[in-house]
Parts: C-alpha cells; structure tokens; sequence
C-alpha cells in the first residue's frame, strides 16, 4: 500500500518540475542555435529549433499554472530565459542573415529599445524584472516566430523585420503602461484594458 502511494507522490513531484524543465530547455536552445550557425548546418535545422523553443514558452506557464506552481519566481525566470534566449538567436541572425539585419539596424534597435525600457521602468517602480505576460506579449512571441522562421529558414526580407518592429513597440508600450497603472509588480496581466478600475 505504501508503494503506490509513493509513486504517486513520486510523480506529481516530477510533474511539478515540468515548467521549470521546459524554460531551462529554452535556455539551452539559444547556444545549440549559435552552434549551428558558426558550423553552417542546413537552414531547416533552425526550424525545429525555434518551434520547439516556442511550445516550451508556450506551455512551460500553462502547466505552471496548471500543476499550481506558476509563483513569481519561475514567471520571472521565464521572462529572463526569453531575452536571453532571443539575444542567441540575434546572433544566429546576424550569422546568417548579415545583409537584412544591416539594412534594418534602426528598426532593430528601436525593437531592442523598447524592450529595455519596458525592463527599466519595472525595475525603477518595483525593482523586479517584468513578467507580465499579457495576451499582446503572446501574440509578439507569435510574430517573433514567423519573423525568425522568415529570416533563418526561407531567408526572408526586409518586410519582415518592420513588421516586427511595429508589435514590438505596441506590445512593448502596453508592458510600460501597465507598470505605470499599478501599485504591485504585475505578474500575467491579460491586457491593460483587464485593470481593475481605481
């Protein structure tokens, strides 16, 4: 009787684990892409790669939530393994696709801007990193895919990146919005329009 009772408690153990486990994958995928890129393996290896990490963002917070440790921490780890990770991809981008990315510096920066300033103004109002997570930010990590899937594998154009940039700085403007709005650090707010009204 108690052995049951041990592999039970054995597996909701592990399953609490899952998020954690499928943030810290995402991390590692940025350098096995860097990899990649400095030893010239084929474009569509870059796409498993970039799904894969995306479902990890996407479901890493579903099951937090879902097996009840989605805790600030682990939202906050998250948000860091995502800057970290896109930083990688930068990188691989700029391997890969020198000449597009030095056409579109300006939109890139302002994209890069935009995400230190939504990551300062959390840090001056409550000395935390963000980890908002609001659905404008999930539809951004959306778009971020198309945009790396357009660049890395089918070797797209400029379109793309401005595309990009437009999201980046509405999303990004909302993210900073929201930090202004409440009084507590905000931790997976849907929208600025969901705010409790003052």
């Amino acid at each position: 009787m108690a052995l049951p009772l041990f592999f039970r408690y054995l597996s909701v153990q592990m399953k609490r684990h899952i998020p954690l486990l499928l943030t810290t994958l995402r991390l590692l995928l940025g350098p096995v892409a860097l990899v990649c890129a400095l030893t010239n393996v084929p474009r569509w290896v870059y796409l498993p790669i970039l799904i894969i990490a995306t479902l990890s963002d996407i479901y890493d917070g579903v099951l937090a939530r879902r097996f009840g440790v989605a805790t600030p921490t682990l939202r906050r780890y998250d948000s860091v393994t995502d800057v970290i990770y896109y930083l990688f991809i930068l990188a691989v981008a700029w391997r890969l696709c020198k000449p597009v990315i030095a056409q579109n510096w300006l939109a890139i920066m302002l994209i890069l801007l935009s995400e230190a300033a939504s990551i300062l103004v959390s840090f001056i109002r409550f000395g935390k990193y963000p980890a908002t997570h609001s659905y404008l930010a999930k539809f951004y990590g959306l778009c971020l895919l198309s945009t790396l899937i357009a660049l890395l594998v089918f070797n797209g154009g400029n379109w793309v990146i401005v595309t990009l940039m437009i999201v980046a700085l509405i999303t990004n403007a909302e993210i900073i919005a929201v930090h202004f709005i409440m009084d507590t650090a905000p931790v997976d707010v849907h929208s600025i329009f969901t705010l409790p009204k003052r």
